[in-house]
């Protein structure tokens, strides 16, 4: 859920862009800002994983008539995700189906089970969705050759984290991707295309629905993945621990997906994109002259962490999500200032206040 502001507590933002002003850079000096401390991908020519994906969805809606022995299949071969499927992708399971025996929680395999899952997988609305999917993505080798690629980074990055198996599902439209200790899930349904006729009717805004393309599974499902093993409650303390660890995924976006376009990892458009670089002093100066850094007031700067068209305060060209792209550009200041530093000992500094400590961030008019 999105926080708003109260209006009246924005009006100092809103003061303090009008009188910085904005700086519009050449496009050569925007690209040179672009590549200022970008790390380098990591080699993976002789590393690459063999990397596991299942097609949750289409052994699902193959199946026309449901019974226990069909049932007992899908648990057997997908175990803990088909009942997470059930209970909260799909929503077709109530808790009071579920059955708590020697202190652990189960979904046994009942007549009501069986029903449901008969009539989701038979709704003609649900069918639709899955016709769409099935036409876009009756093929998906290119997108396990980039997940191949990426999580074979991520191994060599992360030596000691597990390498998920990945699961295509469909549960429109509550999630796009779901973590489990083992498992990858990607929702196919959030991947249709921004023109998808039915993405309006879901209520979800147009900023969202812009990234609801197949462009944007490879680095969703890495972001993903990293919040599933790092995300803690220690991220979200104060300000600068949230866009700090944003800073980090964008990093690590860097490392693990070199080939995706920077507008795919950030979900800015290019003008967008060239915006921030442009004014990133500007945005640095918001920040520190409200004393926003050390807040742990989420009314005062959730603006600069949420999702959304765009920041209040600051000119429409201005996306949002400053913080963290803040937050980016410090991260890739440490790095670069401790060139020995891995990407998996990065991770485990909890602490975002050391980090921009031993960043040396400046930004610069230039």
């Amino acid at each position: 859920m999105i926080l708003r502001f109260d209006a009246l507590k924005l009006g100092k933002f809103s003061i303090v862009i009008s009188l910085l002003g904005i700086i519009i850079g050449l496009s050569s000096c925007t690209e040179n800002k672009k590549k200022k401390n970008a790390p380098d991908p990591v080699e993976i020519s002789d590393k690459k994983i063999t990397l596991n994906i299942n097609r949750f969805e289409r052994e699902l809606f193959s199946i026309e008539t449901f019974d226990s022995s069909a049932v007992v299949n899908l648990r057997n071969k997908y175990g803990e995700f088909f009942d997470l499927w059930c209970l909260k992708l799909a929503g077709i399971v109530t808790r009071q189906m579920l059955v708590k025996v020697d202190d652990k929680v189960i979904l046994p395999i009942s007549p009501e089970l069986i029903r449901n899952l008969q009539d989701y997988t038979h709704d003609k609305y649900i069918r639709e969705v899955y016709d769409e999917s099935k036409k876009n993505y009756e093929n998906i080798d290119a997108i396990k050759e980039e997940l191949t690629n990426a999580f074979s980074r991520y191994q060599v990055a992360f030596p000691k984290k597990k390498i998920p198996t990945i699961t295509t599902y469909l549960s429109p439209f509550y999630s796009n991707i779901t973590a489990t200790e083992n498992n990858l899930g990607i929702g196919l349904h959030a991947y249709l295309g921004s023109d998808y006729k039915y993405y309006p009717s879901t209520g979800q805004p147009m900023y969202l629905i812009k990234k609801f393309r197949k462009e944007f599974i490879v680095t969703d499902a890495m972001r993903g993945w990293l919040d599933s093993d790092y995300m803690n409650d220690s991220t979200e303390q104060n300000f600068i621990n949230q866009i700090i660890y944003q800073g980090k995924v964008l990093y690590a976006l860097e490392v693990l997906v070199p080939d995706v376009d920077d507008t795919i990892k950030t979900g800015y458009s290019t003008k967008q994109l060239d915006w921030v670089f442009d004014n990133e002093q500007n945005i640095w100066k918001v920040l520190v002259d409200n004393n926003l850094l050390f807040s742990n007031k989420p009314k005062l700067y959730l603006k600069f962490i949420n999702d959304g068209n765009t920041t209040s305060g600051f000119p429409k060209e201005a996306p949002a999500k400053l913080g963290g792209f803040i937050g980016w550009q410090i991260v890739r200041s440490y790095m670069k200032k401790n060139e020995g530093m891995s990407l998996e000992k990065l991770f485990q500094i909890s602490d975002g206040k050391r980090i921009l400590n031993e960043s040396g961030y400046k930004p610069s008019k230039d």
